[in-house]
Parts: C-alpha cells; sequence; structure tokens
C-alpha cells in the first residue's frame, strides 16, 4: 500500500510522457517481482526480522555500513544509533540518509569498550578490505556476552565497485570470527541453489532490459513486459523448490550471530 502511495505521489513530479511511463514501469516491475525484495533480499530481511524478536527492548544498537538504515524499524524501542564511511558512503551514493557518526571501522571506532549490546553488519563485511580490523573492533566496542549479527554474501555479483572486496564461505566467516575473540558462533545458509538460480535469471533480465536509456526502454517495453510475466511463474516456482535444497551449500547470503 505505502508504495502505491508513493507512486501516485511521484505521478504529481512527472514532467513527460516518457517520465510517466518509466514510472508506470517502475510500478508494473515492483508487482513483478517474487519474491517480495527480489532474492537478493528477501532472505536477507527475513532474518533481520526474525532474529530481531529474540533481544529485548531498551538495549544499545550500532548498525554499522548502514547505508539506508532499513532494519531501524525492528529496533525503535532500543537506543539506535548507525555509523557509515563517509567518503565511501559519498561516493557509492547508497542513500542520503544521515548517520550517528562516520568512521573507518577498520581503524578506530570513536566508541568506549564495552558500549553497546548489539552490533548489527548487515551486507558489510564484504566491503571492508581489513575485515578482520573491524571484527576487532566490534569486540572491542560490545558489552560482555553482547551480540553481533552479521549478513554476508557467498554468490554475488560485483556491486558498490570499487569498494568489494569479498564473498565468503561458512567456514571462511567462522575461521574470521574466531580469530576475533568471538564465541557462541551460529552461520546459517540464506536460501539455496534455486534461490540463487532466481537471483541469476534475473540479473539476466536486468541485463538485457534495465540499461537501456529510457526511450529505447519504452520502445522495448512490450517485451519486456512479456517476457516478464512469462518468468513470474519460474520465480515462484523456484522459490518453493528450493525447499527440497537441504544441504544449501551454495547460497546467495549466510546470516550469523554470535557473542562476545
Amino acid at each position: 500500500m505505502k508504495k502505491k502511495i508513493a507512486f501516485l505521489n511521484k505521478i504529481k513530479n512527472i514532467k513527460s510522457i516518457p517520465d510517466f511511463l518509466l514510472k508506470v514501469n517502475h510500478f508494473v516491475n515492483l508487482l513483478l517481482t517474487f519474491p517480495k525484495g527480489g532474492y537478493a533480499r528477501y532472505t536477507v530481511d527475513l532474518f533481520m526480522k526474525n532474529i530481531s524478536t529474540k533481544f529485548p527492548s531498551k538495549i544499545k544498537v550500532l548498525d554499522v555500513g548502514a547505508g539506508n538504515k532499513p532494519y531501524e524499524n525492528l529496533f525503535t524501542d532500543c537506543t539506535y544509533e548507525s555509523c557509515e564511511h563517509e567518503i565511501i558512503h559519498k561516493e557509492t551514493n547508497v542513500s542520503n540518509d544521515d548517520h550517528t557518526f562516520y568512521c573507518d571501522i577498520t581503524k578506530k571506532i570513536p566508541k568506549a569498550d564495552n558500549c553497546y549490546d548489539l552490533i548489527i553488519c548487515n551486507e558489510v563485511l564484504e566491503h571492508i578490505n581489513e575485515p578482520s580490523l573491524a571484527l576487532d573492533e566490534f569486540y572491542r566496542i560490545l558489552k560482555p556476552e553482547g551480540k553481533l549479527i552479521i549478513t554476508a554474501p557467498q554468490c554475488y555479483g560485483l556491486h558498490q565497485e570499487p569498494y568489494n572486496y569479498f564473498n565468503y564461505l561458512s567456514y571462511g566467516l567462522e575461521y574470521l570470527l574466531k580469530k576475533s575473540k568471538f564465541k557462541g558462533i551460529t552461520i546459517k545458509p540464506l536460501g539455496g541453489s534455486f534461490h540463487l538460480l532466481g537471483k541469476l535469471l534475473n540479473n539476466c533480465l536486468n541485463i538485457l532490459f534495465v540499461k537501456q536509456g529510457s526511450y529505447s526502454k519504452i520502445i522495448f517495453y512490450p517485451i519486456e513486459l512479456i517476457i516478464k510475466i512469462i518468468f513470474y511463474p519460474i520465480f515462484v516456482l523456484l522459490f518453493y523448490l528450493d525447499f527440497f535444497d537441504k544441504n544449501k551449500k551454495w547460497t546467495i547470503h549466510y546470516g550469523c550471530i554470535c557473542k562476545k
């Protein structure tokens, strides 16, 4: 409902017919996206939503590399703070959101030892050139028994270049966390091979259609719409077929929780 209202509000600012058609295209794409948010984000969002319910209210939370702060609403009863790397934040143009503070988390987070009950590191670790140094800092500013939540990619293409250094395997994540003295480590794949295939198919559609200029996009839009309608039931089928991938050795992301 909120997306529909936002779409209608945007219509007021439309200055040309091509602009209007592109807005319609965007709205239709939202309707034809399955699962909600796409394969790249659905399992991560679900993991964050589920795990946020396990924490009490009134705790102190730091969301590192928070971007547009997609999970701030999950911690409304807490003291929520966010941080970003100021230069990278501006260069990658991820969002225009303001943050509590800015710093390089591989050098020094400007907070005292034993400061936070929970640190969120959501889709950030792959953008850190020295992940061990960042994890050491997380450990330092967490309170005793404080928790660290991480989501990190296993199979994900280049994004936010040139600040994209790693994909991770579960054993690599475990090694890094143990190296930084974390304990009680739980790592789970967020989706399996069929979800990954859905993500790759969506990438292929984006290559064909998303990069086009505005006028080319309008001309070829009927073809794009037909293809996306054809692919929609395929995306639905792949989503539910993932149930049969019990090992999930191929995944888009991992979800991890550990403690100091």
